[in-house]
């Protein structure tokens, strides 16, 4: 059926003002003719008994959540006209922060990362934990005292596959915005890590306005699409929060504990260090400065050389003149006790007094003319000899 404002829903709660819709439901704000407080209502699709059922199960286990940043519902009932399960919950004046979208200042960011990261911490450590699975600004409602909570929390993966198929819908356009790329995978699974992307994505449309990734959500990442920057008004660390839950790898993102803990130090004035893994360039090695002074070549590495063996004396060759090796040195003579002793610098041969060795060849000595005299004379004789022996 088509609800309009005066509807009495279950004969107690008096819709007045349309808020808003979506593929699972439609929002109100209702007046309870009971307890004559303003309230919020949100009236989900027609189910079938198993779908009741299992909607039932999903209030019964969140019931008993209590945090700040969770908008608690009070009250669960089944209008008795349509079969449509609806839920009661305090109603936020300030609404939903997509209002605010593209407008939001720098210090609103960091508290609305806080706060939803400190929403989502809780539900992430609840035994078993509870993935939201659908963290967009439509989703992130505005206390009176400015807080930021979270609804819709307590469905889980059963029970919206139980709404898609009534509402004959697989995701909404707006859903598929805020889907990190491992939902496009082919074992398309939600993770705690997908709500940390999802956040990221809601950063990004509350500072500028639109939605990265030209609204395709992950798949565009899956195939290669670079994470953009945030505007230059805002500062390098909240860009850096915002790409880090943008981490194509689900576990290069932070947890939401690490979020909410680092966005607290932000907006205390602290300096916080960053507590998980994130891309960033290689620095370069640093390179050592050089040492002052001359530097001293490095010795060359020792390698095992073998000493070539002592080549044996060469043989006598006809026509050459073999020197004997020198004598051996004679004996020093002992100094009487007191004297020094000065050696004598060994004379090389070939050398001079000086010790040095010339470079130039020493010339052959002249024979002396006796000798000469004699040869001639035996040169003359030998001559005569065959003279005559021949005649």
């Amino acid at each position: 059926m088509q609800y309009t404002e005066g509807y009495l829903l279950d004969r107690r709660y008096a819709l007045e003002r349309y808020v808003g819709g979506g593929s699972f439901g439609e929002v109100w704000v209702a007046h309870d003719e009971e307890t004559d407080i303003q309230v919020a209502v949100k009236i989900y699709i027609s189910m079938d008994e198993k779908g009741l059922e299992e909607f039932k199960k999903e209030f019964q286990l969140s019931f008993d959540f209590n945090h700040t940043n969770l908008l608690h519902a009070n009250y669960m009932g089944v209008n008795a006209e349509d079969g449509r399960p609806f839920l009661v919950m305090p109603f936020c004046p300030e609404g939903s922060v997509s209002r605010h979208a593209g407008d939001m200042l720098e210090q609103d960011l960091w508290r609305f990362i806080r706060d939803v990261a400190a929403g989502l911490a809780y539900l992430h450590s609840q035994d078993p934990p509870i993935i939201h699975q659908d963290i967009k600004p439509d989703n992130i409602l505005i206390l009176k005292n400015g807080d930021f909570v979270i609804t819709d929390f307590g469905i889980s993966k059963q029970l919206r596959q139980s709404l898609r198929k009534s509402a004959m819908s697989l995701n909404s356009a707006g859903a598929i915005s805020y889907m990190g790329p491992e939902r496009f995978s082919k074992n398309s699974q939600a993770v705690k890590a997908s709500d940390i992307w999802s956040l990221g994505v809601s950063v990004y449309e509350l500072a500028t306005g639109d939605l990265p990734f030209c609204g395709m959500g992950g798949s565009m990442q899956k195939q290669g699409a670079e994470i953009p920057d945030l505007p230059e008004e805002f500062s390098s660390r909240l860009n850096m929060v915002f790409a880090s839950c943008l981490a194509k790898e689900t576990w290069d993102r932070p947890t939401a504990a690490q979020l909410r803990d680092y966005a607290a130090d932000v907006i205390a004035g602290k300096d916080p260090e960053v507590t998980w893994r994130r891309e960033a360039p290689v620095e370069a090695p640093a390179v050592p400065p050089a040492p002052e002074g001359p530097v001293e070549a490095a010795p060359a590495p020792a390698t095992s050389v073998e000493e070539p063996a002592p080549a044996a004396p060469a043989a006598p060759v006809s026509g050459t003149v073999v020197l004997d090796a020198p004598a051996e040195p004679e004996p020093q003579v002992p100094l009487a006790e007191g004297e020094p002793v000065i050696a004598e610098p060994e004379v090389l041969p070939g050398s001079d007094e000086s010790g040095f060795v010339s470079a130039e060849p020493k010339a052959p000595e002249k024979a002396s003319p006796v000798v000469a005299a004699i040869i001639i004379l035996a040169g003359l004789a030998a001559g005569f000899s065959i003279a005559f022996f021949i005649l």
